[in-house]
Formats: C-alpha cells, sequence, structure tokens
C-alpha cells in the first residue's frame, strides 16, 4: 500500500489533536500553535500538493479540525494515527519523527502546562516510535 503525504498529513493531525484533547479539552492556545508550527516547519517540510493545489501540510490543520468539530475522543484520534503508522513505518523517518515529537510537545505545553494526561499520550507516541525503530 502506498501512502500518500495527504495520509501521512492526515494522520499527524489526529495524533496532535489526541494530544491537545487528552485532556478533555482543546484550549485555544494549543490550536495556535498546531497552526503556528504548521507553518514553521511543517510546511516547508516539502512541497508536495493535492489535486486541488493545496500544500499537503495543510492536512494536519484539516484532520485537527475536523476532529475537534466533531468532538472525537482523544483515544479515537490516537488510535487512527497508531493505525496509519503501523502501516507504514518508514514514512516516520528520525527527522520526521524529530519534528513530530516536538510539535506533540509544543502543543502539550501550549496552555498551562503538560498535565498527566498529556505526558501520557507523549509517552504512547514515544513507546510507538520506539518498538518501531
Amino acid at each position: 500500500m502506498t501512502t500518500t503525504y495527504e495520509d501521512l498529513y492526515t494522520s499527524l493531525g489526529y495524533l496532535f489533536y489526541s494530544i491537545a484533547a487528552s485532556d478533555g479539552s482543546v484550549r485555544p492556545p494549543e490550536v495556535e500553535k498546531l497552526k503556528q508550527l504548521v507553518k514553521e516547519h511543517w510546511l516547508p517540510l516539502e512541497n508536495s500538493r493535492d489535486e486541488f493545489g493545496t500544500d499537503a501540510g495543510h492536512y494536519i490543520d484539516i484532520a485537527f479540525d475536523f476532529a475537534n468539530a466533531e468532538r472525537m475522543g482523544s483515544d479515537e484520534a490516537f488510535a487512527r494515527f497508531r493505525s496509519s503508522f503501523m502501516e507504514n513505518p518508514a514514512q516516520y523517518d528520525p527527522s520526521v519523527r524529530e519534528l513530530v515529537l516536538r510539535t506533540a510537545t509544543a502543543i502539550s505545553s501550549a496552555f498551562a502546562g503538560n498535565n498527566k494526561a498529556e505526558l501520557t499520550r507523549l509517552s504512547e507516541l514515544q513507546l510507538l516510535f520506539k518498538d518501531r525503530t
């Protein structure tokens, strides 16, 4: 199965939502931090575009916003990410994994620092990456 950048970025949107929503609420500073990091780090990463000319990196925002609007559970969003990751872990080379972890950590600390639920989710992500190196 070939995974596209749209698929990769969509799964990352679910992951980042699962981090923000892990404490039961997505706060505006978390959303703002995500938007900033997508613009600064994810959009410049590569230049793939969908059939409408949209930079594929925006799929992170799109999936995050969709999950938030649907009030998706944090566990469900993380499960979507995990499933996508397990199907194609090679897409997550060490530099992408590092950027994923930096982004997730920044989102989790965007509002009043890290809480227990966010730290637990970050640990799950680190274990997932470690188990598939």
